[in-house]
């Protein structure tokens, strides 16, 4: 119900003369169908000046479109539980893939803009406004963003105002034959009243405010002080034109009702055909789950992250920010029914579907996306978990979201590199960090530190947490992680502790460029349906487009537990940088995603693909462990005797990298000290010459015997020259005993030798 309004015009410098007629609220028109759509998510920003400033900048924003034509704009800092700040023109820049600094900026005459400071602050007397400290929210018990809810062309932001519930609408009004922005507000029941800070002191003069006690300058702010009331107050604050006359009377849709209010806006369906593979005789096909590229929201389909519903259909979400439902998902894919039920995130690279919810992983948040009416589109956009830091910086992506078994969500953060790769820009406590969530959403910890740029993680149905990691500064090569709780996985300037480290948690193994350029996630195969693999992990290379099984072995390092082992390829490729992968419970087979964006062999902007088991006999290495006694491979299939016995047919060789603050590393002998960087680089730190780059000194190992299993499926390799080494590269040329050729490699690392 519609709370009595106490309507005091104040301005500050100028006198408003009499309206001429009452206003009129505008039409609310058809929803836009072009991106960026009615909203975005992404750092904005207000008030570029000629020089390229920004007048004011939201880490963490929200831009909306305002008015029937979409000319109007507004953008809230969700950090800061602010507006930024609102202008007439077009909506905003776009945002490209890859953002190199180029963030959503409006375009335009700026209407006002607010401070780097709290919007809303809980009493009507408070003495400060609380000035952004740092990156992240405010701290906990002031204000807090909580969601938003699209109701077609409006959108209510949802804030708690140390425990005071407030919604706010933002829309565009006609009187005296202008167009102004107002925005409503609805307060809670306070016993203590808010301060909202409407905008900088010099716009004050413009801004009429209805529902308030009074306005006064705070902190260079124009603020308006709510009274404490029993009941919900309703506030109106209009921002002028600079001389146009003050509006007799003005209305507004209150947001209580405007979030009973919930429309389609993208009703539109587009279904694809898929196409099976045409390998036959093959263990492992790929089938492409063809996607919308040709669409009516002219949504770019960069592929970034996936998980079930119950029902089989598949949600799937665009580095761009859409989300998708794609059903029809069967043994023949012959008709792919998609709809988009989302839009507007930043950046979206995880996706985790819990009890038939949808959560998704962006650079400002976990957020879940429930549709409430269902009309098979999100319309309440809950912040469920916003405890993550943002930068300006264009490369800190967060990576990624899985759960354990009692329901907490993992995500990591990459490290804020710079343009280049080389180095990295002002860091805060998140980057390089593998974050919990707890299962309700409101406590965040930090798992392990010290990574780069992790794209991906895995977890097994135990609680094993796995971390792929790329080539850069303090990362030699990338590497696979076995994740311990507190570890430190080898970037110095991201360890975030009192003493930078002098050494790492060793990884599983490292991977030469050949094999992984650019790692993805890893999947634990929980389907019988999936041939020999059951229980074990897989790893995906978003820079080879390829799938590796992983064979890891259990020793003892430095008087810890610590995993070693190697990977073999699956004889599968893929479409698009491989990142996202999971097993879909109703055919029991995998499907992975990714897209193009960093340096990959893709050849398509992005893929749904599912990799089959049709059952043929499988030939691959499945284990793999390294004894004082020599190596030991075990296959999926029975050995010809002869080739597997002859060592000739084993090839080994073994080479170390060097850890340090160079970007990457140079492959070394095992037998040598490390060799130091020797050119200065753009970010002063030392690194590798191009000729130290280029050289590959590998140390080969003999092969003295080979022994064939009672079974015929595992070989002992005797090494007389066996020793740890960062990375071994071990090549057959065998038979299986059906008499089919057997040729690969294992790539693998070797940290100590148990009896």
């Amino acid at each position: 119900m519609r709370s009595p309004l106490v309507a005091l015009f104040l301005s500050v410098g100028l006198l408003f003369g009499q309206a001429k007629k009452p206003a009129k609220k505008t039409a609310v028109a058809a929803p836009v169908a072009e991106a960026p759509g009615q909203w975005i998510l992404g750092t904005v920003g207000v008030g570029k000046q000629k020089d390229g400033s920004i007048d004011s900048t939201g880490l963490k924003g929200l831009a909306v479109r305002l008015g029937d034509d979409g000319k109007r704009g507004i953008a809230y800092d969700l950090d800061l539980c602010r507006p930024i700040g609102a202008w007439a023109g077009k909506f905003t820049t776009e945002m490209n893939l890859m953002s190199r600094g180029d963030y959503p900026t409006a375009i335009g005459e700026t209407i006002f803009v607010t401070g780097d400071f709290a919007g809303y602050v809980a009493g009507a007397d408070a003495g400060a406004l609380p000035p952004r400290k740092g990156f992240g929210p405010l701290p906990v018990g002031q204000a807090r963003f909580k969601g938003f809810h699209n109701a077609g062309r409006s959108v209510v932001v949802r804030w708690d105002v140390g425990g005071v519930a407030v919604d706010e609408t933002a829309e565009v009004v006609s009187a005296n034959e202008v167009q102004f922005v107002v925005r409503t507000l609805e307060v809670a029941a306070s016993p203590k009243g808010l301060t909202v800070m409407l905008g900088k002191a010099a716009d004050a003069a413009r801004i009429v405010t209805l529902g308030a006690s009074k306005v006064e300058t705070l902190d260079g702010q124009a603020v308006a002080r709510v009274s404490a009331a029993v009941e919900t107050t309703v506030i109106r604050i209009a921002y002028l034109p600079a001389g146009v006359p003050l509006p007799q009377s003005f209305d507004t849709d209150l947001p209580s009702k405007l979030l009973k209010v919930t429309k389609t806006l993208w009703p539109e369906a587009v279904e694809t055909t898929g196409k099976l593979s045409e390998k036959s005789g093959e263990p492992y096909v790929v089938d492409d789950v063809k996607l919308p590229v040709t669409n009516p929201w002219k949504a770019p389909m960069f592929t970034s992250a996936f998980d079930f519903l119950p029902d089989g259909r598949a949600v799937i979400a665009t580095f761009h920010g859409d989300v998708f439902v794609a059903s029809g998902i069967d043994d023949r894919l012959a008709k792919v029914t998609w709809r988009r039920f989302a839009a507007g995130l930043y950046h979206p690279l995880g996706l985790k579907v819990v009890k038939g919810e949808v959560y998704v992983t962006c650079r400002d948040g976990v957020w879940k996306l429930r549709d409430t009416d269902g009309d098979g589109e999100c319309d309440a956009y809950e912040a469920f978990n916003f405890e993550v830091m943002v930068t300006k910086n264009f490369h800190e992506f967060v990576f990624d979201l899985q759960t354990d078994a009692a329901g907490n969500f993992y995500y990591i953060k990459a490290g804020p590199v710079r343009k280049g790769g080389r180095g990295f820009d002002e860091i805060c406590d998140h980057h390089g960090a593998l974050f919990k969530v707890s299962a309700d959403g409101k406590k965040s910890e930090v798992v392990a530190t010290g990574f780069r740029a992790p794209n991906g993680i895995g977890m097994s149905p135990s609680g094993q947490l796995t971390t792929g990691d790329n080539e850069g500064t303090w990362t030699p090569m990338c590497r696979l992680n076995w994740v311990r709780q507190g570890g430190f996985y080898g970037v110095v300037d991201l360890a975030h502790r009192a003493t930078p480290p002098t050494d790492y948690d060793r990884p599983l193994c490292w991977f030469p460029k050949e094999i992984d350029n650019s790692s993805g996630g890893q999947v634990w195969v929980t389907s019988d349906k999936f041939g020999p693999w059951k229980d074990r992990l897989l790893h995906l290379s978003y820079g080879t487009c390829s799938l590796y099984g992983v064979l890891p072995q259990e020793v003892t390092f430095n008087g810890q537990p610590q995993m070693q082992g190697g990977v073999t390829r699956f004889n599968v490729d893929f479409a698009s940088g491989a990142m996202r992968a999971r097993f879909n419970p109703k055919d029991g087979q995998l499907y992975v995603t990714g897209l193009r964006g960093w340096q990959t062999t893709a050849t398509q902007n992005g893929c749904f693909q599912r990799v089959r088991y049709t059952g043929a006999a499988t030939r691959m290495p499945i284990a793999l462990a390294a004894t004082r006694q020599g190596l030991r491979i075990d296959f999926t299939c029975e050995l010809d005797a002869q080739a597997a016995t002859d060592a000739a047919n084993w090839n080994l060789e073994v080479w170390n990298y060097v850890w340090s603050s160079a970007y990457g590393s140079p492959e070394i002998s095992t037998k040598a000290a490390p060799v130091a960087a020797t050119e200065l680089g753009n970010d002063g730190r030392l690194q590798f010459s191009k000729a130290q780059l280029a050289e590959r000194k590998h140390d080969p190992l003999v092969v003295k015997s080979a022994k064939l299993s009672a079974d015929r499926r595992s070989v002992l390799l005797e090494i007389p020259d066996l020793r740890p080494a960062m990375q071994m590269q071990l090549k057959y040329d065998l038979k299986a005993a059906d008499g089919a050729e057997l040729r690969g490699q294992v790539i693998n690392t070797i940290h100590v030798l148990p009896e």
